[in-house]
């Protein structure tokens, strides 16, 4: 076996049953929150803004008003529910007669995904255990994360109706899982609530306090300095494409260093990138320069987003915690992409040299927070892991010769 795939118990059939649900949930906020409101409410005005700001937060609202039911509700249950409310909710969006009952549709199903979001991430946290948790959401990020832009893209080029039966496909993939029983999938997995951990409340506060700052600039600062370096760019494409690439491979790396060397090592590493890149992008005067910050910027947010949403809300949790942790968590990136929309346009007023600056100040601040908490992947798996890589490496470089003696 693969020394990467060492310590991995869930199955292929859990892989599929945790993966499938993934994509089906981000792509959809994204078209939905953004494609569809444009279509009820002219993109060109302030009330528009205004919207997108508001379901960014009814979403979050949410998230935290269900974390204390979610647990004593069956997850898959909740997933199909907002797979098939979704659909038909959207069908009648696109039947309304009024722009007022659109939009009235349009903000209940912003609250329904909320709900079904979460049942799927405390479902993930079902199927996994610690010990494999990133390698598990990497291979997710890196399979799905690349997908997403390509999605968004087509969509922005859809009328109404295509985009309403874009978002139905996506609503409707989720059923795929059925035939998969994946009420009985997480029977395969041997888990005891004594593998997890109930850390203090200064130890999720040390961990929480990185992602809420990156978060927030990803939703602001970030989206400001995109806009500035877009100028000199000869291909907009080409820095976006790179920007997909690099979000892919920063999942599956990220989430491999998380598993090997611990969750610290594989943070520190995606925030001191995120904080070099932003801090080059106020220098950098070529072209060359800015792809290669988009590659930096891609890996950062795809080691950050999986680490985050997937593994250390997980971390930080245990049989009664977990949908409460993943709440909070998910609530913070969508209360800052809400700000983010609102408050992005505000923003652009910045110069380039000072908001890059200010992230990347932000951003190594917000390393201390680590430096004082402790690492949460166990190490008893950390040094098993390591003594096995060394035997692998001992058996890779030991000269053929010696198999055909002795």
């Amino acid at each position: 076996m693969s020394i990467f795939l060492t310590g991995i118990r869930l199955n292929k059939r859990g892989l599929m049953v945790a993966a499938i649900p993934c994509f089906p949930f981000l792509a959809w906020y994204y078209i939905f929150s953004n494609e569809v409101l444009k279509f009820i409410v002219d993109m060109s005005t302030k009330t528009f803004l205004i919207y997108n700001m508001s379901f960014n937060f009814l979403v979050s609202f949410t998230l935290i008003l269900s974390s204390s039911l979610i647990r004593r509700i069956d997850k898959p249950s909740v997933i199909y529910a907002w797979s098939i409310l979704s659909s038909i909710g959207m069908i009648f969006i696109v039947l309304a007669p009024t722009d007022t009952f659109k939009l009235a549709v349009y903000f209940l199903l912003g609250a329904v995904f909320g709900v079904g979001l979460l049942a799927f991430f405390t479902y993930f946290w079902d199927l996994t255990v610690p010990q494999e948790r990133g390698r598990v959401a990497g291979l997710i990020g890196f399979v799905f994360l690349p997908i997403l832009p390509l999605v968004s893209a087509l969509a922005r080029n859809l009328d109404f109706f295509g985009t309403a039966v874009l978002c139905i496909i996506l609503n409707l993939w989720t059923l795929v899982i059925k035939p998969l029983n994946p009420e009985k999938t997480t029977l395969l997995i041997t888990k005891k609530a004594s593998e997890e951990s109930n850390p203090e409340k200064r130890i999720v506060l040390l961990y929480s306090i990185p992602w809420m700052v990156s978060s927030l600039i990803n939703a602001t600062l970030a989206k400001v300095i995109s806009i500035h370096i877009s100028q000199y760019l000869l291909s907009q494409m080409l820095f976006g494409v790179l920007q997909v690439i690099g979000g892919g491979l920063g999942a599956i790396i990220g989430g491999v260093i998380a598993d090997f060397f611990g969750r610290r090592p594989s943070l520190t590493f995606g925030l001191t990138l995120f904080g070099i890149s932003s801090a080059i992008s106020g220098l950098a005067n070529r072209y060359e320069v800015f792809y290669l910050i988009g590659i930096g910027t891609g890996l950062t947010w795809g080691i950050l987003s999986v680490l985050y949403l997937f593994v250390i809300l997980g971390d930080l949790a245990d049989v009664e915690t977990c949908a409460r942790r993943y709440s909070i968590g998910l609530a913070t990136f969508y209360l800052t992409s809400g700000l983010g929309a609102f408050l992005s346009p505000l923003l652009l007023e910045i110069p380039l040299s000072v908001a890059s600056s200010i992230s990347s100040l932000l951003i190594f601040l917000s390393n201390i927070p680590l430096i004082l908490a402790p690492e949460t992947l166990p190490l008893d798996f950390r040094e098993k892991i390591r003594l096995k890589f060394y035997i692998y490496l001992v058996k890779r470089k030991k000269p053929k010769h010696w198999s055909n003696h002795g």
